[in-house]
């Protein structure tokens, strides 16, 4: 199925660069990243293949290697529908999200090392996005 494209407000191409920047500022080690805006029917695909599990989700990452860059799949069905449900606001929950994104890519479970680099990560893009 066809990719669905956020408002051009709400996503910014370079908000997973800044991310994995970040990343890296905060000592990890992150090679390139593929970031995949898709639907939910893709991403519940994905989540049964690779994770077990049934249904969507709103993000999973897949931690590269050497030869093979990291790969984000973002679902904006679900980013929307969670905007809706807890009323936030679609770029502050999408950097929420890619932040969780780029913790699992860093190799972090979670837990308070994860939220530490999420939050710094966080920081960071929304210091560029909004400044």
């Amino acid at each position: 199925s066809p990719l669905i494209i956020l408002a051009p407000c709400a996503f910014n191409s370079d908000m997973c660069s800044i991310m994995t920047s970040a990343a890296r500022e905060a000592g990890c080690p992150l090679g390139p990243v593929e970031a995949h805006l898709v639907d939910d029917a893709c991403i519940a695909r994905a989540n049964q293949r690779y994770m077990g599990c049934t249904g969507p989700t709103n993000v999973l990452s897949f931690p590269g290697d050497e030869s093979l860059p990291g790969v984000m799949l973002l679902s904006l069905d679900t980013l929307n529908r969670e905007c809706l449900l807890y009323g936030q606001d679609q770029a502050e929950h999408l950097l929420r999200l890619l932040a969780h994104s780029v913790g699992h890519l860093a190799g972090y479970d979670h837990g308070e090392e994860m939220d530490a680099l999420c939050d710094w990560c966080r920081s960071r893009a929304e210091a560029e996005v909004w400044s």
